[in-house]
């Protein structure tokens, strides 16, 4: 008995060594990233940009440059729901919530689960004759929305995309919602990896 153990723990070794070396196994968390179609958006733009990420959560910036006299906006985010989950929306921050006479005339609302992989989303002063529109000068956020990667991602992938989809405007205020008067802006949106 005393033979063997010696013999079973020098084949046990090489055994080890010949399968990597290491009886210790590594596995990486999973990792993901946004990436901006526009990261440096000029006047008149709705871009996503990168906010931040955790392992496979992604939380993307819906941000507002060079806007005058914006209201609200309504507009669909489109995804793929077989590649991506959507996680949580906070619109605590946004710039339309900031100045407000009323603290109760802004309202955000998002719905995800009625079409497949589309965010539709309203976020709007409510009142005109109380509220004034916001001058938006920097690149401002309106909401964050997180997603989670669903499976590995590759750069430019089309299950990546994460786009703005119709109908989408932007209102200046003039008219009280749910009318619009429409200002013409450009929309980008950009790509989500995984690995």
């Amino acid at each position: 008995m005393t033979i063997r153990l010696p013999l079973l723990a020098a084949v046990l070794t090489v055994l080890v060594t010949a399968c990597g070396g290491s009886s210790t196994s590594t596995t990486s968390a999973p990792s993901a990233h946004f990436t901006a179609d526009t990261p440096s958006p000029g006047p008149y733009t709705v871009a996503l940009a990168h906010a931040s990420a955790n392992g496979a959560a992604v939380t993307i910036k819906v941000t507002v440059t060079g806007v005058p006299s914006f209201f609200g906006a309504a507009f669909h985010i489109t995804y793929d729901p077989d590649a991506l989950l959507f996680g949580s929306w906070d619109y605590s921050s946004s710039f339309l919530s900031q100045g407000l006479v009323s603290p109760g005339d802004v309202f955000f609302s998002e719905d995800h689960t009625t079409i497949g992989g589309t965010m539709v989303v309203v976020a709007t002063r409510v009142d005109p004759t109380v509220e004034s529109p916001v001058d938006v000068t920097t690149t401002s956020t309106l909401f964050t929305v997180t997603f989670i990667a669903r499976k590995a991602i590759a750069a430019g992938a089309a299950d990546g995309r994460v786009d703005f989809g119709d109908p989408k405007q932007v209102c200046d205020g003039t008219v009280n919602p749910p009318g619009c008067n429409p200002i013409t802006v450009t929309w980008s949106g950009g790509g989500l990896s995984a690995k």
